[in-house]
């Protein structure tokens, strides 16, 4: 006995999960739902099987071929226009030789097909529909039965007032040849509204069997996650991919799975999947082949399909997430809201109950969807942040990503123009930096790659030292598991919003030069430039550094910078490993040492800890620059962005200096500041300058800060969507018509007690940073709670 399946279903009510994939294939607990139709079949020994197939038809046919893996042998039917369910059927006539089952590919069912056989030929029926019994047949063909099973009505979804039996069609029929001679070639023709009602007209014998066991139609979301219910809590006898790793928890291979994570069953998890440490997963939960859960994320009664990556503290409460889905950190998805293929839901996202959003959709952070999203694409952020270009490590930002950024950063140069390439080191840094290369020369760009594990400042002071057009930094903070990658103009400055835009342009609109093949890029030099680094920066080094201890707590190419750097210096300099800043202020403590500088693998970000394992704050830090920078170059007025506390003016006075406010932060402070190292954006240069200054002052380093002139300065960071900051911001300044008001890369409010207020916007987050300053703390906290709660009430109007 043979069996066709009738896979050409669109699944429009499962939509948007089969915007991409035809309904037969969405996937149930691990593989495909028509998966489990062939184990079906299988288990009854039907192992001949014909396959109708018509939207989508590719995606089946790529997956299960000729059937040989699955043991079975399948021949495929394809229709050009949608014939029915009886249309199809006639389409595979040439399969078709002797008694044969007929089923729906998008139906779970563990039904006794023998006995459904048996039925048949004891009745000698030419048709014979497989009926379940449903307590809401309102979705379903109804069937009236004699007591021998022979039908006498069939009621196509009726209403309730038409509801006359709880006995369904399944939509599984056993047929013989001669079903064909009533179902006319190359037209539409429905076995349940043309060719049933005719077999009834003509009395021509049409059976239906009731049968036992577990059937369900697939057809809309409830059901589908219904479905899924239903095999986890083995309601339905199909086999689970999988090893039970725990009771009632399927796990595939190669799962990995952190300390401190929790799964409750009954659940299952797919091949390959990462689950993160302090990970929820609650009962009824789905987890696809090589999905990444970050850490602290809740998954609740959610199916995830494969190659997703949902961020940290996420929570998942009864949705479902289609393929290589993204979600950003703090991404909330409430009850039965359902998220297509391929899209991006960037940090702090909430999707409200029963929204739906379309395949390949970018949902901009801190949006509320209170609608479904069907067209176009949500507000986005822009490409590029405070530090470049950044993205998840092989999720965001992968080899082809960066080839295609690359591409676009070089057709914004000239053909044959050379750009500096360089990294940190990282294995996986190294892959995106070759992927970059190549994108650059893909587009006429000639590249001087370092083969050196460098910092960031190292490329910048490089890059002002040569003839190069650009340059490019690729680090990895893993921290945050990001690629960063920092582009550089030929003076080693970030490059500036006008670059910027342009290259967002070019990337989002792919207008992508692709030069001849006799004008593509290639490398001419590899180089190694820290030697000039470290050549011209021992010349900073004014004072012999004798009797200083302090820890540099770093990665290993940063220790080795230090070395060469140090060397021959009469100081004792512990060498560290990244780590916990707590296991750090433990070692201060007892090694005895006058500070730790704590840096990551771009050299360019860092914290400072004094003597008592204490961090400095960035007021105290600031001081530091301010100090350090006079004290040796006390002709040059130091910058400091425009929310820097007052009392560095105080410093600055002390020390016979001046303070220069200026516009924006680091790609600002950087660009103004002609000296070839910057303090607070240079971790190696800020190490020695410390050095230095504690060598000079002989007391330790909290006694320092702690004698610098201040007022109470404080910082607090406040949401708000991108979409409310422009009435945010408009409404302060309305509301502060009687106060000073300077606007200027913010909002700063000066008021009558000397105080101020300045409201930043962040350039890559949906958020404000919210600085307060006065002369007593308490006063300063006031203040900045005052603005803290106009901004959420402005937000929310």
């Amino acid at each position: 006995m043979k069996g066709v399946i009738m896979a050409g279903g669109k699944g429009t009510r499962l939509r948007p999960l089969t915007c991409n994939i035809p309904k037969p294939m969405v996937p149930l607990v691990g593989k495909p739902a028509l998966e489990y139709t062939i184990e079906w079949l299988k288990r009854f020994e039907i192992t001949d099987i014909a396959m109708t197939i018509q939207y989508l038809g590719g995606v089946i046919k790529q997956h299960f071929q000729d059937g040989g893996r699955f043991g079975v042998n399948i021949d495929y039917f394809e229709e050009h226009e949608p014939l029915g369910t009886a249309g199809s059927i006639k389409n595979a006539a040439s399969f078709i030789d002797d008694t044969f089952i007929v089923v729906s590919g998008d139906a779970l069912t563990d039904i006794d097909l023998f006995e459904a056989v048996e039925f048949h030929r004891q009745r000698g029926a030419l048709a014979t529909i497989v009926m379940s019994q449903e307590r809401q047949p309102l979705n379903y063909g109804g069937i009236i039965v004699s007591r021998e099973g022979r039908v006498k009505q069939l009621i196509e979804k009726p209403k309730w007032n038409q509801v006359y039996t709880d006995f369904v069609n399944t939509g599984i029929y056993i047929f013989e040849p001669e079903i064909l001679e009533y179902i006319i070639e190359n037209e539409k023709c429905d076995f349940s509204n043309d060719v049933f009602p005719f077999l009834l007209k003509k009395d021509v014998p049409l059976y239906a069997f009731l049968a036992k066991g577990y059937w369900l139609d697939i057809g809309t979301i409830q059901q589908y996650q219904k479905a899924h219910i239903d095999i986890l809590n083995k309601h339905v006898q199909v086999s689970i991919n999988g090893k039970e790793l725990f009771p009632h928890v399927w796990v595939g291979s190669d799962v990995k799975i952190e300390d401190g994570a929790v799964i409750v069953g009954p659940s299952f998890i797919g091949n390959g999947a990462f689950i993160r440490q302090n990970v929820k997963i609650d009962a009824h939960s789905v987890i696809g082949p090589n999905v990444q859960i970050g850490e602290h994320a809740s998954v609740k009664r959610s199916i995830i399909w494969e190659r997703s990556y949902i961020g940290k503290h996420c929570e998942l409460r009864g949705s479902i997430l289609a393929d290589g889905t993204y979600l950003g950190n703090n991404v909330e998805l409430l009850e039965q809201s359902v998220i297509g293929s391929r899209c991006t839901l960037q940090p702090r996202v909430q999707v409200k109950p029963n929204m739906k959003i379309w395949p390949e959709k970018t949902i901009a952070e801190g949006t509320v969807i209170h609608s479904s999203v069907f067209w176009g694409k949500q507000q986005q952020k822009s490409l590029f942040g405070t530090r470049g270009i950044a993205g998840i490590a092989n999720v965001e930002m992968t080899p082809e990503y960066a080839s295609r950024l690359a591409a676009a950063y070089g057709s914004t140069l000239q053909v044959h123009h050379h750009v500096m390439v360089a990294g940190d080191g990282h294995p996986f840094t190294n892959l995106i930096k070759q992927a970059f290369i190549h994108g650059l020369h893909a587009s006429g760009v000639v590249t001087a790659e370092c083969l050196e594990s460098v910092t960031a400042p190292i490329v910048r002071h490089q890059l002002r030292r040569s003839s190069y057009d650009g340059g490019v930094y690729i680090f990895l903070d893993e921290k945050d598991r990001s690629i960063y990658i920092d582009l550089y103009d030929k003076h080693g400055y970030p490059i500036n919003y006008l670059q910027e835009k342009e290259i967002e342009r070019t990337f989002v609109q792919e207008q992508i030069r692709r030069v001849s093949m006799e004008q593509i890029g290639f490398s001419n030099t590899h180089l190694q430039p820290s030697a000039s680094y470290i050549q011209e920066m021992q010349q900073q080094i004014h004072l012999p550094l004798r009797g200083c201890k302090a820890i540099l707590a770093s990665e290993s190419h940063v220790h080795h910078l230090a070395n060469k750097l140090l060397h021959g210096q009469p100081c004792e300099i512990e060498m560290l490993k990244s780590a916990d800043f707590r296991d750090i202020a433990d070692y201060i403590k007892t090694g005895d040492a006058l500070f730790a500088l704590i840096t990551g693998r771009d050299g360019e970000q860092f914290w400072i800890m004094d003597e008592s394992g204490t961090i400095v704050t960035e007021e105290q830090l600031l001081s530091l620059y301010t100090i350090t920078s006079l004290w040796f170059q006390p002709e040059c007025p130091v910058l400091v962005p425009s929310y820097a506390p007052s009392a560095l003016e105080t410093v600055a006075r002390q020390l016979n200096g001046q303070i220069k406010k200026i516009k924006g932060a680091r790609k600002e402070m950087l660009k103004e500041w002609q000296q070839p190292f910057h303090f607070c954006y240079d971790a190696i240069y800020a190490f020695v300058q410390l050095l230095q200054l504690l060598a000079a002052e002989g007391r330790p380093l909290s006694e320092i800060t702690a004698s610098t002139p201040r007022m109470h300065w404080l910082r607090e960071y406040v949401f708000c969507p991108w979409n409310a900051r422009a009435i945010v911001l408009r409404r302060l300044m309305e509301d502060e018509d009687e106060t000073i008001v300077d606007v200027n890369d913010g909002i700063k409010l000066y008021h009558p007690d000397g105080g101020w207020t300045f409201i930043l916007p962040e350039l890559d987050q949906p958020m404000f940073t919210v600085y307060s300053e006065a002369l007593d703390v308490q006063r300063a906290r006031e203040t900045m709670i005052y603005y803290i709660k106009k901004i959420r009430q402005y937000q929310n109007a």
